[in-house]
């Protein structure tokens, strides 16, 4: 049992009607006792939300049988879980209070706003500019686990041993104990709207879509006490294991092994959409002509409730909404390795390996409501075309959604022609997942070690790797993930660690009968260290125009190419392939790098992307990080000593900088301007032991 409370400093012990509200707006507070957040522009936050908490508990039954019989050790287990949390996190019960100045600049209301002062107006007026009050949903989750094992491990010979396992898994989906959860996305049913709005859209149509094929279909499915969990339970989850240690002689070992490994989901995929509730504060409708509210009476219409599963098909129009298919897979890895290791002289073991791995059914969230790809520009820079496209888009048609859905931007007389062009124009959007991603990953590791002998100790390993995964998508409306590299790939390794015991002092090599005040200051020395090299990770392009060769897109993280002041035009790789150089940028016949960053014809949109994402040599800083220790040991007697320690981590000084600023149309594009680890840290510490 895991209680992980959130607790306000204030909260219990104070009432928020005391500040003045009316007994109406005070009526509407939820229970907690705390003092309401008060968000003042330019001055610092009063108040807060109310917390709230979590609490996790584990139930488990693991029996195993073991049984040795001749040249077999078997194992047959089972495994039962059931993993339970309970949370809640009551948020604004008692509302937010927003206080800018839109009503208190001027003299006109689209007048430039004072540095400060205008918005501590507002507040000495009781006017709030915004704020909104929530009446949020508790949960309380289970999943219930079930799994069985065999494994046997053979000794064949006294040379070979064979280990042979199978496992199944069976990982029953999460559910909610009150059913308060997004059950399923129903793609085909008619949308509660559907009639009314076609009979609008037959008035007024949009050329690209007849009549006839404009539909309006689709809408969230709550659960309920006959569909309770929250996808469907993957059965296949079956995990061969077979792995062997091979004795080529004294001195040599060959092991090698390959299984199956299931990823749980445990507590997984809560969405309470419906069941909490936030009322804005509508503060004026006339730029403040006229008030709707103030603080006197921030919500006169009320607060509203929680729909919860009672609007069915009709919840969340006019809004992007996400749930989770019934068919979801766990993501599954197989994962191999072969090895070869030999015991050298000198007390030395020196590993060679090779170790992969394959993971698949990957969980990706996916757009399911994309504007189709014909309406998308191909250009790769924003030319008259692109900004047609856009142009066309979200130039207004007459909305057949009027006065259907209240309360969203759906309402309006007029939409964007972009929203009618998607699958379900009901929606703003639609999050779902999809259950496809893989990656793959193969590395080479040596290893090698000196064990502990005549004070010393060295273990030194290198792996060159490469990690490649297919999980994400550069449009929207692709079918197919891009297979880049992983932004975990790191080529290059090497990692060296040790201890020494300086050969001085009583019972050392040198000075073995060493005068033990002598021996206070010579003996009982002992240094360590660890030192850790590595490339950087790859960087990741936004969606940006690029005109330059990918293949020598690289970043040289070399000092000299550091910005050294505001004037400095350095950067850590080259930026001219995100700029045009021509007569429209420059300024006497000279490019001019503020009109490079503004031009508009780099500021994608509504583009189908086709540059990669990342790149091979287009890398973050490598690390290069080494922490050091000495310690001194004084022995007062056989039973008590005192060890004096010095660490000093980051020993060097080694600065390990942050990635590249990646925003074409920033001052800092291409250059870095910060520090990702710690400078120089040196702790001295005193240990007694007894």
């Amino acid at each position: 049992r895991f209680n992980e409370p959130n607790i306000r400093q204030h909260q219990g012990v104070f009432n928020p009607a005391s500040l003045g509200f009316p007994a109406a707006t005070a009526a509407l507070f939820g229970p907690e006792q705390y003092l309401p957040r008060f968000e003042i522009g330019n001055y610092s936050v009063l108040g807060d939300s109310v917390g709230g908490g979590s609490t996790h508990n584990i139930y488990s039954v693991q029996p195993t049988l073991t049984r040795i019989a001749g040249k077999h050790s078997v194992r047959v287990g089972y495994d039962f879980r059931s993993y339970r949390e309970n949370a809640f996190g009551a948020g604004q019960s008692a509302g937010r209070y927003d206080f800018s100045n839109n009503f208190t600049r001027g003299p006109l209301d689209n007048s430039a706003g004072a540095a400060i002062g205008q918005e501590l107006a507002s507040f000495l007026l009781g006017q709030p500019t915004g704020g909104t009050i929530e009446r949020n949903a508790a949960r309380s989750n289970q999943t219930l686990y079930h799994g069985m094992f065999f494994h046997d491990d053979w000794r064949i010979s006294n040379k070979l041993t064979l280990n042979l396992g199978l496992r199944y898994e069976y990982e029953g989906a999460t559910n909610e104990r009150f059913n308060r959860n997004i059950y399923n996305f129903d793609f085909g049913a008619a949308s509660p709207v559907e009639a009314a709005a076609k009979a609008a859209y037959a008035a007024s149509p949009i050329p690209e879509i007849p009549v006839a094929s404009f539909n309006v279909k689709g809408g969230l499915i709550f659960a309920d006490n006959n569909r309770r969990s929250f996808w469907d339970a993957d059965k296949n989850n079956i995990q061969p294991r077979i792995g062997f240690a091979y004795k080529w002689n004294d001195k040599t070992v060959l092991r090698g092994g390959w299984g199956i490994y299931t990823v749980p989901f445990v507590i997984d995929r809560i969405n309470q959409s419906g069941f909490s509730q936030s009322t804005p504060i509508v503060a004026s409708s006339t730029n403040g002509l006229t008030f709707l509210s103030s603080l006197a009476n921030p919500f006169p219409s009320g607060v509203i409730a929680p729909a919860g599963a009672s609007l069915g098909l009709s919840a969340q129009l006019g809004q992007g909404v996400t749930f989770t298919p019934r068919d979801l897979n766990n993501t599954q890895a197989q994962r191999w390795s072969f090895g070869v290791q030999r015991e050298l002289p000198g007390n030395w073991v020196v590993e060679l390996s090779y170790v992969g791995n394959h993971s698949y059914d990957g969980v990706v969230g996916v757009s399911l409501n994309p504007i189709p790809r014909q309406y998308l520009s191909t250009s790769p820079f924003r030319d008259a075309a692109q900004t047609a496209a856009a142009g066309f888009l979200s130039t207004t048609v007459t909305n057949p959604f009027r006065t259907l859905i209240p309360g969203t931007g759906h309402n309006t007389p007029t939409i964007p022609r972009g929203q009618l062009l998607r699958p379900y124009p009901q929606f703003t959007g639609i999050s779902g997942l999809r259950n496809d991603a893989y990656s793959n990953y193969h590395s080479g590791q040596l290893r090698l070690e000196k064990r502990f002998s005549t004070g010393f100790t060295t273990l030194v390993s290198y792996t060159f790797s490469k990690f490649l995964e297919a999980g994400a998508l550069r449009n929207e409306v692709d079918t197919d993930f891009e297979r880049r590299l992983s932004d975990a790939d790191v080529p290059h390794r090497f990692v060296i660690s040790g201890i020494w015991e300086l050969p001085f002092g009583r019972g050392r090599k040198f000075g073995s009968n060493m005068n033990r005040a002598v021996n206070v200051f010579l003996g009982g020395w002992q240094v360590q260290g660890i030192g850790q090299l590595q490339s950087g990770r790859p960087l990741t392009i936004g969606n940006v125009y690029y005109n330059g060769d990918i293949t020598k897109l690289k970043t040289d993280l070399k000092s000299a190419n550091f910005d050294r002041s505001a004037t400095d035009t350095r950067t850590v790789f080259d930026v001219s392939g995100f700029y045009f150089t021509d007569a429209a940028v420059q300024t006497n016949g000279v490019v001019d790098p503020v009109k490079q960053r503004a031009d508009t014809r780099i500021q994608l949109t509504t583009n189908y992307r086709t540059l990669p994402s990342r790149f091979a040599q287009f890398r973050g800083d490598a690390l290069n990080l080494w922490d050091l220790s000495v310690s001194k040991n004084f022995a007062i007697t056989e039973t008590i000593k005192f060890q004096l320690r010095g660490e000093f981590l980051n020993a060097f000084n080694k600065v390990i900088f942050d990635n590249p600023n990646l925003t074409p149309n920033s001052t800092n594009f291409g250059k870095i301007t910060g520090q990702a680890n710690l400078p120089r840290d040196v702790q001295i510490g005193l240990k007694f032991i007894f």
